[in-house]
């Protein structure tokens, strides 16, 4: 245990920020730790694969807003990183087997549909593989470790694993086998909440996640360096540390955390603007939706007195109908009446 070093109370850079995170996971015996810590496998070989995706492709439609060109240009250059590691691991009973291993990290919820299509390009990547004792050109399986800066709703957990589990539906039980066409087609994730970490160091994952609390900021506006004020006896986790520090204090990598802070700034007001926009359409819209129930409430309205006073008024054609009909009727007996009297009339002066 004397070669185990305590490392307690140091400043180093926040991994949330990409620049950091990227500079951390080029480091392959931590990458090689990060990763079999969270699948439970022990990794044989792995390489790396940082792929860097733009993520304003939609940064035309600003220039001919008030936005500047140098804030413009800015975001056109701003990108995610995207981390791939092809990896051969060691599964549980010795076997030996190649795997996609993709870690996603997202400051917010709309990053979702990006892990969706980072995804679907996966699935349709092919690798050298031996089936057989032949070597052929195959899907890999893919395995996903999600860091996500915002909370989920539906779960407090700080990490948890959805993974996938075979079941006979006729004869109803849990299946012990591995299908190669269900493997291909479905995956393993990992998700942490970044948000709700609190800094416990008891087990080997809670250390490495210790790492990534969101507290202790040197400046709370841009969240760019922060105290790490634990204890950990961790030598890989201890490493990590040195990196981060090393990430930290170093002017050029520094200088590109700022940009991405500056950048990620800059969208964070084109959104809200947008947002504000947006919700300033809904308001009106709303307000018009409403005045135009209104008006359909009145013209129904006005429809009924126009059909009532329609009924009122065949009412009294009937009734006007009626009464002329009646005049008729005494027009006709008066008239022969007067024809009696005429004749009567007549009779009495012969």
């Amino acid at each position: 245990m004397a070669n185990k070093k305590k490392i307690e109370g140091i400043e180093i850079a926040n991994p949330l920020y990409d620049t950091v995170f990227k500079f951390l996971m080029e480091n392959e015996r931590v990458s090689t730790y990060f990763i079999e810590t969270f699948i439970g496998e022990k990794i044989e070989s792995l390489s790396l694969v940082a792929v860097e995706c733009p993520v304003f492709k939609w940064a035309k439609k600003y220039e001919k807003s008030n936005i500047t060109p140098e804030d413009l240009e800015r975001l056109k250059q701003l990108t995610v990183i995207r981390l791939d590691f092809a990896a051969t691991i060691q599964t549980a009973n010795g076997e030996f087997k190649k795997v996609l291993i993709e870690i996603q990290k997202a400051k917010d919820s709309a990053d979702v549909m990006r892990f969706r299509h980072y995804l679907a390009e996966n699935y349709k990547r092919k690798d050298s593989i031996i089936e057989d004792n032949k070597r052929q050109t195959a899907p890999l399986p893919i395995i996903t470790i999600y860091l996500l800066g915002f909370n989920l709703h539906e779960t407090e957990a700080v990490a948890f694993r959805v993974g996938r589990s075979y079941y006979d539906m006729i004869d109803k039980k849990a299946m012990n086998v591995k299908v190669t066409f269900a493997e291909y087609l479905t995956h393993d994730s990992y998700i942490v909440q970044i948000g709700r970490i609190t800094g416990k160091t008891k087990t080997r994952l809670e250390k490495i996640l210790s790492v990534f609390e969101q507290r202790y900021f040197i400046n709370s506006e841009t969240k760019i360096t922060k105290n790490y004020p634990h204890t950990t006896d961790d030598t890989t986790v201890n490493l990590m540390l040195e990196i981060l520090k090393r990430a930290g204090a170093d002017p050029e990598i520094r200088s590109e955390i700022e940009i991405e802070w500056a950048s990620y700034e800059l969208l964070n007001t084109m959104v809200l603007d947008k947002d504000k926009k947006i919700k300033e359409l809904d308001k009106a819209l709303a307000k018009e939706k409403k005045a135009r129930v209104k008006e359909k409430k009145t013209l129904a309205e006005k429809k009924k007195e126009l059909a009532k006073e329609k009924e009122t008024r065949e009412e009294k054609e009937k009734e006007l109908i009626k009464e002329k009909k009646a005049r008729e009727e005494d027009r006709e007996i008066i008239e022969n009446l007067q024809l009696q009297l005429k004749k009567l009339l007549e009779n009495s002066t012969r």
